[in-house]
């Protein structure tokens, strides 16, 4: 695993015309970036305008992991008219960058430091690093990209046939009703049929003639005594037999 240079610190171009200045730079040689922070706080509000003072914050800022708070102040100093402040805060800048993962802009800031000092070796080494571990970023974001983008279309096929299932499970559910219903109908149907024939030979009965009736009665009545049929036998003998009336 490749190593990264650190930040550079205490540069102090205005020791001389700032004792808090000087306070943060001693605590920060002794390891105590908390203490150094509280002396470059009260050095920012004396100096607002200088860019070294912004510097020096920075890399207390930095040494605490304020890494977002560290990189406002290197790019405040990067304002500096003095070359050598200009390039080591554009390199403190990059290395704030590359601690947020913020390789793509860690490497715009190392060539800018290369730009203003060309034999920085550090910078280079760690241009090369910041440049490998962006290839890297831009690897996983791709590869994040197209997993996305098959999860998204997995999920709309997952859609497309669970849609596909409910619709169809709709129409075997509509298919099944409506054989219900036929089957219901064909069963009213069938036990309507005897009241509907025997209502039918009702009013057909109904509707037979009287003599037709008074006939089948008279049948029914003869069929069920013999005598009385005997007699209306002998009485229709009787007729024939008898000589036809004359009017004169």
């Amino acid at each position: 695993m490749m190593t990264m240079f650190p930040f550079l610190t205490a540069f102090d171009p205005v020791r001389s015309r700032s004792a808090q200045v000087e306070e943060g730079n001693a605590k920060m040689k002794a390891g105590k970036a908390d203490e150094a922070l509280v002396a470059y706080d009260k050095a920012v509000a004396e100096l607002p305008a200088e860019p070294g003072v912004h510097f020096d914050r920075g890399t207390a800022l930095a040494a605490l992991s304020r890494f977002d708070e560290a990189a406002e102040e290197f790019l405040r100093a990067t304002e500096a008219k003095d070359t050598a402040l200009k390039a080591a805060a554009f390199y403190n800048l990059a290395n704030a960058f590359f601690k947020k993962d913020k390789f793509k802009e860690a490497v715009e800031a190392y060539k800018r430091t290369l730009a203003l000092d060309p034999k920085d070796e550090r910078a280079k080494w760690n241009l090369e690093i910041a440049l490998k571990k962006q290839r890297e970023d831009d690897k996983k974001k791709e590869q994040d990209k197209d997993k996305k983008d098959k999860d998204k279309k997995n999920d709309k096929d997952d859609k497309d046939k669970q849609d596909k299932k409910d619709d169809q499970d709709k129409k075997d559910q509509k298919d099944k009703d409506q054989d219900k219903d036929k089957e219901k109908d064909k069963d009213q149907k069938d036990e309507q049929k005897p009241k509907d024939e025997k209502s039918q030979e009702q009013d057909q009965a109904e509707q037979k003639p009287a003599a037709e009736k008074e006939m089948e009665s008279v049948l029914d009545s003869l069929e069920k005594s013999p005598k009385d049929l005997e007699k209306q036998r002998a009485r229709l003998r009787a007729v024939r037999r008898a000589p036809p009336t004359r009017d004169w």
